[in-house]
């Protein structure tokens, strides 16, 4: 009676020291594992990202400027503005295959039959606002000359002989000529408006 006992008791122990040694390397391989994930983790928390490359904007694409031999060049008589002065609408107009554009102030002078500059180059009118203007093949701008009447000035005040305006477009050094027999003379007050 006696050995059962102490066999069975043996047995028991044995049991209880496998179950230790099974839940010990259970709760170590758990422990392991959860060790392993925080250091994922952390891994995760701390390594550095590669930031995108920042985006470069498109430049906004602009039309070239349209040169004295793309245009052609017409005058019409204009709005007076006021008494004694009279204005003439300067008309450039895209002859070109392709867009372009101009921006601000044309410029604007009297010449003489052989040529050579009559007086001053027209002054920029100050109550305008420049603007670009998009020329399509065929479309028009138009600026604004004024000039006063020759008999508000003194003798000497102006200078006479004038047979053509030549216009040199926005930002161009070539010009343009037309036969202008409504102003014969320079006088003060000349001016012109930027392209509309």
């Amino acid at each position: 009676m006696k050995s059962a006992l102490k066999v069975l008791g043996i047995s028991v122990l044995a049991i209880i020291i496998a179950a230790g040694i099974a839940f010990g390397g259970y709760a170590l391989a758990n422990w392991h594992n959860s060790e392993k994930q925080a250091v994922s983790d952390d891994t995760a928390k701390t390594t550095p990202t590669t930031p995108d490359k920042p985006v470069t904007p498109s430049k906004p694409t602009t039309e070239p400027t349209c040169n004295a031999d793309e245009l052609s060049l017409a005058v019409e008589t204009g709005n007076a503005p006021g008494a004694g002065t009279l204005a003439l609408n300067v008309v450039l107009t895209n002859t070109s295959s392709r867009d372009c554009s101009l921006y601000g102030f044309p410029g604007v002078s009297l010449v003489n039959a052989n040529g050579n500059q009559i007086g001053k180059p027209a002054d920029r009118a100050t109550n305008y606002t420049e603007k670009r203007v998009s020329l399509a093949p065929g479309a028009k701008t138009t600026a604004i000359v004024t000039y006063a009447e020759e008999g508000n000035f003194d003798a000497g005040v102006c200078t006479d002989g004038a047979t053509k305006l030549r216009v040199y477009p926005p930002n161009d050094v070539g010009y343009l000529s037309v036969a202008e027999v409504a102003i014969t003379g320079w006088c003060p007050g000349f001016e012109t408006s930027p392209v509309q």
